[in-house]
């Protein structure tokens, strides 16, 4: 509930429920709830930054930039406290999602699978497994990857001859950048307070790679056991598919036909078959007899 003293606060914060957005940007027909964000907008279109830094030569489009960049690099302020643990961070929305660390919280979920999340950064990276989509590339062999450090790393070990390697003193890792050797020693290595729960057993850790190398011992354990058969498997949302072939549950229905399916992945592909007229099946030959097939099957 926000509440405040100043009514020019308040009505500035009743706009972020309203949503009519009265200006426009000249530029790109962009519109904007406040005339701050059309400012601030307009800003990157002319390259103005007007918050400078008074301890260094950089300078921002926004004042929230500023502040952000003062603490990260000059006062080193956290002043967003969790209340459960000594942890401290400079952003409001760093502390939301630890916060959910102790609270067990994921409200950002998977519409395809069983996924869910602390953040939504996690959730769209996620999503590119059922997507496909690879959206960083490198400038040198044009591989694609889903996720921006896979990409760097690739490039420093197969496009960059003599890099520098900074061996982290605790493990087996080497890492080109020295700033991010000292990344990975506080992310890692550091001694935590507070304890680290194994997501899979009740071990509980003070330093997260030690964490991190413990999990890997369940990575091939099937922990989730059907109660009707003897079926396990290594992951919950491939167990909940299977108990529904126990239940009769089929949660997906065809929205143009009664049939119902107890995977999303199914429904699509009934969908595509039976109800999409731009569809055309795959045909599979027969190396022997070049016979044709809509799908791989017995054939004598």
């Amino acid at each position: 509930t926000f509440t405040s003293s100043r009514l020019s606060s308040l009505n500035r914060h009743r706009k972020i429920h309203s949503t009519e957005k009265p200006y426009m940007c000249h530029l790109c027909l962009r519109a904007f709830r406040t005339v701050t964000l059309l400012r601030n907008h307009v800003n990157t279109h002319t390259g103005t930054r007007p918050h400078k830094c008074g301890d260094c030569a950089m300078a921002f489009v926004t004042s929230g930039e500023l502040v952000r960049h003062r603490r990260y690099k000059h006062t080193h302020e956290k002043p967003f406290r969790c209340s459960l643990c000594t942890y401290a961070s400079v952003e409001g929305s760093k502390l939301k999602r630890h916060i959910r660390s102790h609270t067990g919280e994921r409200p950002f979920r998977c519409s395809v699978c069983s996924y869910a999340s602390k953040d939504t950064y996690k959730l769209k990276r996620h999503m590119r497994t059922h997507s496909g989509e690879k959206p960083y590339e490198c400038h040198v062999c044009h591989t694609r990857f889903t996720q921006r450090g896979t990409m760097k790393t690739h490039v420093l070990q197969k496009h960059t001859k003599n890099v520098p390697r900074h061996q982290c003193p605790h493990c087996a890792i080497a890492i080109a950048r020295k700033s991010d050797l000292r990344v990975h020693l506080h992310k890692q290595h550091a001694y935590k307070a507070a304890e680290m729960k194994c997501r899979y057993c009740t071990a509980v850790f003070h330093e997260r790679y030690a964490l991190v190398q413990h999990q890997k011992t369940h990575k091939n354990e099937k922990r989730f056991k059907c109660e009707f058969c003897p079926y396990a498997c290594k992951q919950e949302r491939h167990m909940t598919v299977h108990i529904r072939t126990h239940t009769g549950e089929k949660p997906f229905p065809c929205t143009s036909c009664n049939k119902c399916f107890r995977q999303k992945e199914l429904l699509n592909a009934h969908f595509r078959r039976c109800h999409d007229p731009s569809f055309v099946p795959t045909v599979h030959r027969c190396p022997s007899c070049g016979k044709g097939f809509s799908r791989w099957g017995r054939h004598r």
